[in-house]
């Protein structure tokens, strides 16, 4: 160990203080009792579980001491390693002289060496070196360019959860490689999340660095070592505290080179977009409902994902728009989320992948990554049986009760007309809207706690969503007490079908509801045979008022239920299960 003040720090207070050459994270799982070294292994044998069986080429990248690199070649990989300080490669080459590993002082960005020939490697080994390299997306395109065919990368580092953290450290965020990995022609196989295992790290290098600090400072030359521990010690400890805080966690990435990519939206996608959803829907949607719904929305635009390859230039599609929500139990409580729409896949690609390797589930992870984990707490849709199997499976979908179907006969239990004296006590007007201005924000802040937890329907987002849909066959009507707004719907009538598509009212006024309804069918739709709608079973005084007028719930034809991709803990199934109140207009089905 007479050479370890030749070692750039931090590594020679690490190597002093591990009394190992293994230099990464150890991992302890349930075996929080093992030493040090022990986790180590732990660590080592759990990446190596991920690598081809030998031989196989491998370029260990930033390869430390060189233990990895020598226990590989050990277990029959030809093995090439690689690290940017000279005074590394030198230690890793005079204590593994004999291990057949070909060391070479060159950092993974730098320019082209006879190392770096492409189709050159089986294996590209990142064993906590990621981090160290930026911009991630060059790193990751020159794995590509360095793999064999179906060669694969395996990739153990921490990883940033919190953009406010992420200024503070070098780790990438975790979105980063899911995203960079798709992007660049990468079929991620694993991704596992393991930061709980690996944190007892950090509590071994504080103890370390604290109850030997002296013999640490006498063992290494120069008047900077006290001051250079204490900085490593406290950054320890601000790493403990954001592996406590679920900033910043550990994961592992194992990716195979693949034909297909993956992007966001570019300029002009629409004009394959569209056709493609036509044809393999069987529908005829103009280009005009696009625009509305992906480009238009005034929460934001073109939240699409897209794979293809050289030969199939449109593969998989998932896409959502914008949406904004309110919960009167989250802080802050105004938030987006988004609805999920129009997910497809190519009939020719359908075999391409099994399950969570499939190209939809691909193309969703890289959606989640690019588009929703930072920020969203989570996405929804309402799927149909078949669909709901594929998103519990493969899509990281969580469901609620299905959709809950109310059904009015009109011949059966017909709508009673108000006597006039109780018209004219209420104070009570309809009309037909056909602008909406800032009067429906006042209302919907009024009303909003009643309903607990729903999508925000301010002016701007009814609006889009009605007013400016260009299918135009949304008609909104209000009710009004005293020229006062007390409560709107939203109805299109389909044959003799009068579906009632949304609603929001002031539960001050329950008697509001009837009066409307009423109103709007003998006026504007006197041959509906039936309305319809769909209305979740809360908030419990929406439904008593269903109940009062004469609906039923009968099964929803499509078996159709409300998923939900969730990110993070703020919001829960059960808070989804029990507050969330939903309109058959919070899907795209209307």
């Amino acid at each position: 160990m007479d050479n370890l003040r030749e070692l750039p720090q931090p590594f020679g207070f690490y190597r002093y203080v591990l009394k190992s050459d293994h230099l990464h994270f150890g991992l302890w799982g349930e075996n929080q009792g093992i030493p040090m070294e022990d986790a180590q292994d732990s660590m080592f044998n759990r990446l190596l579980a991920f690598f081809p069986s030998s031989p196989a080429t491998v370029l260990d990248v930033g390869c430390g001491l060189g233990l990895s690199a020598a226990r590989l070649s050990q277990l029959g990989y030809n093995v090439t390693a690689i690290a940017p300080a000279p005074e590394l490669i030198r230690y890793a080459s005079e204590r593994y002289s004999g291990s057949g590993v070909r060391f070479k002082a060159l950092g993974f960005l730098d320019e082209d060496n006879e190392i770096f020939t492409a189709d050159s490697y089986d294996v590209l080994f990142f064993q906590e070196s990621a981090q160290y390299l930026s911009p991630l997306d060059s790193a990751i395109r020159k794995a590509r360019l360095l793999l064999n065919n179906k060669g694969i990368v395996v990739i153990g580092d921490e990883v940033c959860y919190d953009r406010d953290v992420k200024p503070f450290t070098s780790v990438h965020m975790s979105q980063d490689f899911t995203v960079t990995l798709s992007e660049s022609g990468f079929r991620i196989l694993e991704n596992e999340k393991i930061g709980e295992d690996v944190s007892p790290t950090c509590d071994f290098i504080i103890d370390q660095f604290t109850t030997r600090f002296g013999e640490i400072v006498s063992r290494f030359e120069g008047a900077d070592v006290s001051d250079n521990l204490i900085f490593y010690r406290e950054g320890w400890k601000k790493q403990k505290e954001w592996y406590s805080n679920k900033q910043m966690g550990y994961e592992i990435f194992v990716a195979r080179k693949d034909s297909f990519f993956m992007r966001p939206y570019a300029e002009s996608d629409e004009h394959d977009i569209l056709p493609a959803f036509n044809r393999l829907f069987h529908v005829n949607r103009p280009l005009e409902h696009w625009y509305w719904k992906f480009r238009d929305n005034p929460y934001g635009s073109h939240k699409v994902a897209l794979a293809f390859s050289d030969s199939v230039p449109l593969a998989a599609h998932y896409a959502g728009y914008p949406v904004p929500f309110y919960s009167a139990h989250n802080s802050p409580p105004e938030f987006f989320s988004m609805q999920i729409g129009d997910t497809m896949t190519s009939p020719e690609v359908r075999n391409v992948g099994l399950g969570k390797t499939g190209l939809l589930a691909r193309t969703s992870r890289y959606f989640y990554a690019k588009f929703c984990e930072e920020g969203l707490p989570f996405i929804y849709g309402f799927n149909t049986g078949h669909i709901r199997k594929l998103g519990m499976r493969y899509l990281g979908y969580t469901y609620i009760r299905p959709v809950t179907y109310w059904v009015k006969d009109l011949a059966k239990i017909p709508l009673k007309q108000p006597g006039l004296i109780s018209r004219l006590l209420s104070g009570f007007t309809v009309e037909e809207v056909k602008s909406i201005d800032s009067e429906w924000d006042v209302f919907f802040r009024r009303v909003s706690p009643s309903y607990r937890f729903l999508v925000r329907r301010e002016a701007a987002y009814l609006k889009w969503r009605y007013l400016d849909c260009p299918d135009r066959v949304h008609r909104i009507f209000s009710v009004r007490r005293r020229g006062i707004l007390i409560g709107w719907s939203v109805f299109s009538l389909r044959e003799r079908k009068l579906i009632w598509g949304d609603a929001l009212f002031d539960k001050r006024y329950p008697d509001s509801v009837r009066y409307l309804l009423y109103t709007v069918i003998r006026h504007f739709f006197p041959k509906a045979e039936t309305v319809e709608g769909w209305f979740s079973l809360r908030p419990a005084w929406w439904r008593r008022l269903l109940d009062d007028a004469g609906f039923a719930v009968v099964p929803e034809p499509h078996e159709l239920t409300p998923g939900f991709v969730i990110f993070g803990d703020q919001i829960t199934k059960e808070a989804l299960e029990d507050r969330f109140y939903y309109t058959w207009g919070d899907s795209d089905l209307f």
